[in-house]
């Protein structure tokens, strides 16, 4: 994990277009320290590696995150309010060098986030 204790996963599941994960957010966190002390918000990027994270956990691979080619941030997360996510990820294609996935973020009937991701497949070389 690239942010330590940010947010609990509670469950996942293999959906027919991708997999569906429901997290909790950690309201608490250093990182709304700086984003923003007022009035926290969950960070655009974080919300990606979060599904980074996810989506390498559930396929057991190393990706990267090779291109975003849409994001569009509907509605800010905020974490005193929005504690639990559903993350829906939607497996597009799939080949040995890359996924090509579709994103929505939501809780309830809200949609937060929704993108479209290409993450290539980082091969491991042993030496």
């Amino acid at each position: 994990m690239l942010i330590e204790n940010f947010y609990k996963t509670l469950d996942s599941s293999r959906s027919e277009r991708g997999y569906v994960f429901n997290i909790k957010l950690k309201p608490g966190h250093e990182v709304y320290k700086g984003h923003f002390p007022d009035q926290p918000v969950v960070p655009g990027v974080i919300q990606l590696q979060i599904i980074k994270e996810l989506l390498e956990g559930q396929k057991q691979l190393s990706l990267f995150m090779d291109s975003i080619v849409q994001v569009k941030y509907l509605r800010p997360i905020l974490p005193d309010e929005d504690t639990l996510l559903k993350l829906e990820v939607g497996i597009k294609t799939q080949t040995p060098e890359n996924i090509k996935s579709r994103i929505v973020i939501s809780s309830g009937e809200i949609i937060f986030t929704k993108a479209i991701i290409n993450f290539s497949i980082e091969q491991l070389t042993v030496r």
